[in-house]
């Protein structure tokens, strides 16, 4: 039976993919790694609701050299969450990537399991060169490059997220800075138009909303009046691959207020905790 190992599992893309899976009827092996304490609770809550599938299981990521990957096994990496997420350990989780992948390619061609890479769209992506340089030998790899993704568990150094949080301008600029201002997905649009996108014979693969403007009009419901203020630059359009439309069926208006609501009770769990 064909198993499907989730890198990243317990960030905000790879969560969602894992769920997806599951609900599926799918075998998912979740890897993850700790950040920091900060986001241990994170990562318990996520467990929460995926932990207990029986078709479920996890390893750390210093465990992912030990397990024995079959050809009709397929690999999801999410390097759109080590991008965008607040990381102190990138270079480690990249290392352990690379040499996964590198030990699949050694097993032979007809050996390799699938890879379907989660790469930002952003200019510079140049932190995930060993990891494209590797993964482009694989005949079996695919590369998604995605648009700035929100929806709940959106990560904190994110600009919608952030901006939910009213951080200083200053953070928010950052953020924004960072990311692809050109488009944006909410997250249950962008994984349940996965299996369609994964069967595409196309190996590079770039997803676009079907609402036009979309990641202006989220900023704005954020944002309202500060919005020329914080996102003063212009945003120039990139093509990393073939364009693949999804199919958006949630507003930007729904969207943003579900990420509103989770916020809220995420912030509720942090109060809670210190007070513990």
């Amino acid at each position: 039976m064909q198993t499907n190992i989730v890198i990243g599992t317990y960030r905000f893309v790879g969560f969602y993919v894992t769920q997806y899976l599951l609900n599926q009827g799918e075998e998912v092996i979740g890897i993850d790694w700790a950040d920091s304490e900060a986001s241990q609770y994170i990562m318990e809550e996520k467990e929460l609701e995926i932990g207990r599938n029986s078709n479920y299981i996890y390893f750390p990521i210093n465990k992912l050299k030990l397990l024995d990957i079959k050809q009709q096994d397929t690999v999801f990496i999410s390097c759109y969450d080590i991008q965008s997420g607040k990381m102190d350990k990138i270079d480690f989780v990249i290392g352990e990537i690379v040499s996964l992948i590198e030990k699949c390619k050694k097993n032979g061609k007809n050996e390799t399991p699938n890879f379907v890479l989660f790469m930002p769209i952003e200019k510079d992506v140049s932190i995930f060169q060993y990891v494209l340089s590797s993964i482009r030998g694989i005949d079996s790899a695919k590369i998604i490059f995605l648009p700035t993704i929100y929806g709940p568990w959106q990560s904190e150094g994110m600009s919608f997220e952030a901006g939910i949080n009213q951080l200083e301008q200053s953070d928010i600029k950052a953020a924004i800075a960072a990311e692809y201002t050109g488009d944006a997905l909410y997250i249950t649009d962008f994984v349940n138009a996965l299996e369609e996108v994964t069967s595409s014979s196309d190996r590079d693969i770039q997803l676009c909303s079907s609402i036009d403007d979309h990641w202006n009009k989220c900023a704005m419901l954020i944002f309202g009046e500060s919005m020329d203020s914080v996102a003063s630059q212009s945003t120039t359009k990139i093509n990393k691959g073939t364009i693949f439309e999804v199919k958006s069926k949630l507003e930007p208006e729904e969207g943003i207020a579900l990420q509103i609501k989770h916020n809220k009770r995420l912030n509720l769990l942090k109060t809670w905790r210190k007070r513990d």
